[in-house]
């Protein structure tokens, strides 16, 4: 007798995903939101129940502002592992931004609002298929729909409310949160996308679409090292350089190659325009033997408007420098290297690299004629609050720290360290300096 094969019961509906494998890949939130419908309960009941099957804590009430599901944070691995036991899906992990947690900072921006585009809702429903809401939409470098060339909308195009998206209690993905009215079309005219903002969005479809045909979760090594071999092929191994390029401070790549750091989604983004790879190429770490830089990328102005080009370096001619610091003579005028080099329109730093020996004469004579100042003022300061001693000695009464302030001077003690133990060492002073009285 041939036994057949039943699959195990699962607590909830066995709901399929949609676009795996593609660049509308939907989002765990969109999965979410579609299996509440399915069992014809809230979102906030689902969520419950899930609490209680795993024993979590019970959600908070504004959970969809807090809780980005699609994110590449431990809570979305916590649902999609939760999700796919309780629906006996699996990889729900596909859903969101997981795949990419080592290889990409968690920091990266994230959408402040649930956003959409309205064009994918209008062919769902032209098309017979069930509206959802896409990966990309939730990720906060990408501002357009990469299929349809129109912005992200966040307001509904009827009600005109923003977060329309998921902020209620029942959410049927593509329609109003507050109006029910569908989130398809534009409240106005809707506006085009520059190249630069559908490369980025295409790069990041690339990315969604190779999710599910990796055999393993991307490396930070092999990422590195093929940053390493861009530095190496475009900018001879110099970091500082390859800085320049991306548009970032040197600080920040050699945080990555010494620190154990991460570059976010936006870094990612800046070396691969800049260097000619894609995107997966870059975060997979698989760099070819050559580079070449004009693959028709966007430049970092077009692609981050707000971004300023770095001024080059300045080529400083060292004999110039040397004459200059020669006129000047020996360092017998009062000042650090600080003003030495301001005079010089260079760094302290860079004084000292070019002309090591002068500077340290400079500094040694400021720190010396610092000290001599120093002296002098406590010395001045001293006499000041011996005078005002004596005065209060006279009076019969106990100098005091209180009583030295109202015969001296604000700015006379406002200068000077230990103010009571110069008073103590002046009253002593003065002690010793009267008669013995006789018996």
């Amino acid at each position: 007798m041939n036994e057949v094969f039943c699959p195990p019961r699962s607590a909830l509906y066995s709901l399929e995903p949609i676009g795996v494998g593609t660049a509308s890949v939907e989002s765990l939130t969109s999965f979410f939101c579609r299996l509440a419908v399915t069992h014809c309960v809230s979102s906030t009941d689902l969520l419950h129940r899930i609490s209680e099957t795993c024993g979590w804590a019970a959600p908070p009430k504004n959970f969809w502002k807090d809780t980005n599901l699609s994110g590449m944070g431990d809570v979305a691995e916590r649902y999609a592992s939760a999700l796919s036991e309780m629906t006996s899906v699996q990889r729900l992990d596909l859903l969101t931004l997981r795949t990419w947690r080592n290889v990409i900072a968690q920091r990266s921006q994230a959408p402040a609002k649930g956003r959409w585009c309205g064009p994918c809702f209008e062919d769902d429903l032209r098309q017979g298929r069930i509206p959802y809401f896409r990966l990309a939409w939730d990720v906060g470098d990408v501002d357009i729909c990469a299929k349809h060339g129109v912005r992200l909308m966040f307001a509904c195009p009827h009600c005109g409310r923003t977060n329309a998206r998921n902020n209620a209690a029942y959410v049927v993905p593509g329609w109003c949160c507050y109006c029910g009215a569908s989130l398809g079309g534009f409240r106005e005219a809707p506006s085009s996308a520059t190249p630069a903002e559908t490369w980025k969005a295409a790069q990041v479809g690339q990315l969604l679409a190779a999710q599910a045909s990796l055999f393993s979760v991307p490396d930070r090594g092999a990422m590195i090292e093929g940053i390493l071999k861009l530095v190496e092929q475009l900018d001879r191994g110099e970091s500082a350089r390859f800085a320049r390029r991306i548009g970032l401070n040197k600080s920040s790549v050699h945080y990555w190659f010494k620190q154990g750091g991460v570059p976010t989604l936006a870094a990612h983004m800046r070396i691969a325009s800049q260097t000619g790879v894609s995107l997966k190429e870059l975060l997979l770490g698989a760099i070819g033997g050559t580079v070449a830089t004009d693959r028709g990328s966007p430049s970092l102005a077009k692609l981050y408007p707000a971004y300023k080009k770095r001024a080059s370096p300045r080529q400083h001619h060292i004999a110039n420098i040397q004459a200059q610091m020669d006129e000047a003579g020996p360092p017998d005028v009062n000042a650090s290297v600080r003003e030495a080099a301001r005079r010089l329109k260079l760094h302290p730093r860079q004084l000292y690299r070019l002309e090591n020996e002068k500077a340290r004469v400079i500094g040694a004579k400021w720190r010396e004629d610092q000290r001599d100042r120093s002296e002098q003022h406590r010395l001045a300061a001293f006499r000041v609050i011996q005078a005002a001693v004596e005065d209060i000695l006279s009076r019969g009464k106990a100098p005091n720290l209180r009583e030295v302030q109202q015969l001296v001077p604000r700015e006379v003690l406002g200068g000077v360290r230990g103010v009571v133990t110069m008073i103590q060492e002046a009253a002593r002073k003065v002690a010793d300096s009267r008669p013995a009285t006789l018996p």
